[in-house]
Parts: structure tokens; C-alpha cells; sequence
């Protein structure tokens, strides 16, 4: 009879030990779970969406130290940027911002501009320049995710670029290289983001084709400012 009572209390100890534990073994594979998903959005809306190719309409200005072209804005303009932003860290800062390093290993910008001169030997005529520069940009920026899929990010970047103007009617090519600053502000949900960019830099032109043999140590100083209002794709 002893025997039996202590059994059955060994298995009522045992039988409540277990009940009490299957709380605990669920609520820990749920946490497990939830670490689980917690890490697999994470990894959606960060490392997944870290590329971006953008699309812009440019509005351009450029001041020169030549009378005729002193001032100039740009009747249409349009620039292509293809990149990837390179976190610092892998867990975002108060699970919202993250520090990066923006490289945009494409960027080509050009602009068009109309605009009147006078020539000795024609009289006044409507010249057509094209300016197109062709570069790499480097530079870091801040990335806040406040809510969701939705990210906004701020950045600046330096863009060492070959910087170009061709004259149509004087059929002359001017080239040079050229050091551009780029900051901009970017708010983006998944796929689709909307941005826009300010952009300014110089070039100095002196190899000016049959221009320089006239005009011995002639120099074009072109400042060049743009405003960037683009739609971008992320990848």
C-alpha cells in the first residue's frame, strides 16, 4: 500500500512538473518565432532594397566668363544614376535610423540650351549647347524606416566626373574633368522612391579646338548648377 501511495505521488509530481513546462516550451518557441520574423522583415526592408537606379528631369544653370554665354538655363535636361547604399552597421539604431555609404558607380547628366550670339562674319544666330558629364558618386547619408516599408534618407556626395559641352553651330567640343557636389533627400517605399538632388560644381575648358589657335591661352570657366527631381526604382 506504501508503495502505491508513493508512486502515485511521484507521477502526480511528474504529470505537474510536465504540465507546468508546456506553458514555458510555448512561449519560448513563440519568442523564437518571433526573433525569426522579426530578422527575415528586417533583412526585407534593409539588404534587400539597398540598390537603387534612379531617372531625373534636370534643370540646369551655368554662369562663363564670356559675355555672350554669361548666364544660361537649360531648356530640357535629364540624368540616369545607378548605385548601392553600403550599410555601417546591421541592426538600425533605435530599430529606425542606419548610417551608410552611398557609391553610384553611374552618373550621367546632360542638359541642353539655346541660346542667341553674335559672329562678325554671320551676324547674330541661335546657337545650340549640349552638356553632358559622365561620373562616379562617393559620400555618406542617413536612413530612417519610421513606419513599415517607408524609408526616408538624406545624402551628400562627391562626384569626380569628365565634363563636356559641344557647340552645334560652331561644331566645337570642349572637354575637361570636372569635381561636382551632390546632396539630396530621397523618400522611398519598397520598389518606388521619389527624390530630389541639388547639384553644383566647375570646369575650366582650354583646349578649344581652332578657338585656341585665334585666341591663345583662352579658358572657359563654366559654373554649373542643377536642381535633380527624379523617380527611382530599389532593388
Amino acid at each position: 500500500m506504501k508503495r502505491i501511495l508513493m508512486l502515485t505521488l511521484l507521477l502526480l509530481i511528474t504529470g505537474v512538473g510536465d504540465i507546468a513546462a508546456r506553458p514555458k516550451a510555448k512561449w519560448e518557441r513563440r519568442i523564437e518565432r518571433s526573433k525569426e520574423q522579426d530578422k527575415w522583415e528586417m533583412d526585407r526592408i534593409w539588404r534587400r532594397r539597398s540598390s537603387y537606379f534612379n531617372l531625373a528631369y534636370v534643370s540646369q544653370n551655368t554662369t562663363t566668363n564670356i559675355d555672350e554665354l554669361a548666364s544660361m538655363h537649360s531648356d530640357w535636361g535629364a540624368a540616369l544614376s545607378w548605385g548601392k547604399t553600403f550599410y555601417l552597421h546591421r541592426r538600425p539604431i533605435g530599430r529606425v535610423l542606419k548610417f551608410g555609404l552611398d557609391w553610384t558607380w553611374l552618373d550621367l547628366n546632360g542638359a541642353c540650351f539655346n541660346q542667341p550670339l553674335t559672329s562678325i562674319f554671320d551676324g547674330a544666330y541661335d546657337e545650340t549647347l549640349y552638356q553632358l558629364d559622365a561620373g562616379m558618386q562617393l559620400g555618406p547619408s542617413i536612413t530612417v524606416n519610421p513606419v513599415h516599408h517607408l524609408k526616408v534618407s538624406t545624402y551628400f556626395r562627391v562626384t569626380p566626373s569628365y565634363s563636356s559641352v559641344y557647340a552645334v553651330e560652331n561644331e566645337l567640343f570642349m572637354g575637361r574633368y570636372a569635381t561636382y557636389y551632390n546632396v539630396g533627400a530621397t523618400v522611398a517605399w519598397r520598389v518606388l522612391s521619389l527624390g530630389v538632388e541639388y547639384r553644383t560644381g566647375k570646369a575650366t575648358y582650354d583646349d578649344l579646338g581652332e578657338l585656341s589657335e585665334w585666341m591663345p591661352g583662352l579658358e572657359i570657366d563654366v559654373d554649373t548648377s542643377s536642381w535633380r527631381f527624379y523617380l527611382g526604382f530599389r532593388f
